[in-house]
């Protein structure tokens, strides 16, 4: 099996070191170096079973976007996307729900694979038919688990799930599938992944003067998950807001800097203070 390893911070022997660990960590969270560990028990797996007609392509963004597959998986049976999970524990699926079992009650997980799975695999397809590759069986998108601590009740999941103790049958398998597409064919998908050709561009007409320049090429690959853009919807422009002043208010008269009212209060407690005083000295002078 022909494996094209596109995981960024790792050695040419395929090893990470603990310094890119901790970049890793800290730049695509904490499950990365888990998962990539997961990656690579089914990468051995797969090995096993699989010769040279299969291309395995391992952590790849596609295009343009910030869409990163963990492994694309092309040969002549057809295309698997595979999202490898190092969970364990007790889970369910049902259709396009996921979430841990504890007790007996469903609790929804924060992340869910099932979706991710399928949005991955979406995204594949509509990468390869904007290359105009036509496939016969499409892309199955697939949730493998490798940790054999892990439970799945599944009920009609949106994607095919392979447990551990099923992964070495899932591979013989896959391997003894009639095919459905010749070995260039293989070669030539993974090529348009790795190193997408440049659009062909139309030779432009002369341009006539004060003719529009051409809309931006279509063909880019800057796309999200949805097939369609939702059609622009023109708007009116909002009103603008007449913005008022606030009143100026008039600085009262001040004298020496202080007001009437702050004088007037300074003369009550100046007043106090000397009426203190005479009690004071009239006590002192009938005491004596």
């Amino acid at each position: 099996m022909r494996i094209i390893d596109q995981t960024p911070l790792i050695s040419e022997d395929g090893s990470i070191n603990s310094i890119n660990r901790i970049k890793g960590t800290l730049q695509y969270g904490f499950s990365w170096y888990p998962d990539l560990q997961a990656q690579q028990q089914a990468i051995d797996l797969f090995e096993r079973h699989l010769g040279k007609k299969f291309t395995l392509i391992r952590n790849h963004t596609l295009g343009k976007s910030k869409i990163t597959v963990p492994l694309i998986l092309i040969g002549p049976p057809g295309i698997k996307v595979i999202f490898v999970t190092h969970l364990l524990g007790t889970y369910r699926a049902k259709g396009d729900m996921w979430g841990t079992i504890s007790g007996g009650n469903f609790k929804e997980a924060s992340i869910n694979l099932l979706k991710r799975t399928a949005q991955l695999g979406k995204a594949v397809r509509i990468y390869l038919d904007r290359k105009n590759f036509n496939l016969p069986e499409g892309i199955e998108p697939i949730l493998l688990s490798i940790n054999p601590g892990l439970h799945i009740a599944s009920v009609r999941p949106i994607v095919r799930i392979v447990m551990s103790d099923a992964v070495d049958r899932f591979a013989a398998a896959l391997a003894q599938e009639p095919p459905m597409m010749s070995v260039e064919i293989v070669h030539e998908i993974a090529e348009e992944i790795i190193n997408p050709r440049p659009p062909k561009q139309p030779p432009e007409p002369e341009k006539k003067q004060n003719q529009p320049s051409p809309a931006r090429d279509k063909s880019e690959i800057d796309f999200a998950f949805e097939e369609e853009d939702a059609p622009a919807t023109k708007t009116a422009p909002p009103k603008p807001r007449r913005v008022s002043r606030p009143p100026v208010k008039k600085t009262p008269e001040t004298y020496f800097g202080l007001t009437g009212k702050q004088l007037a209060i300074l003369g009550i407690l100046g007043a106090i203070l000397i009426l203190f005083l005479v009690l004071f000295i009239i006590g002192i002078v009938l005491f004596t």
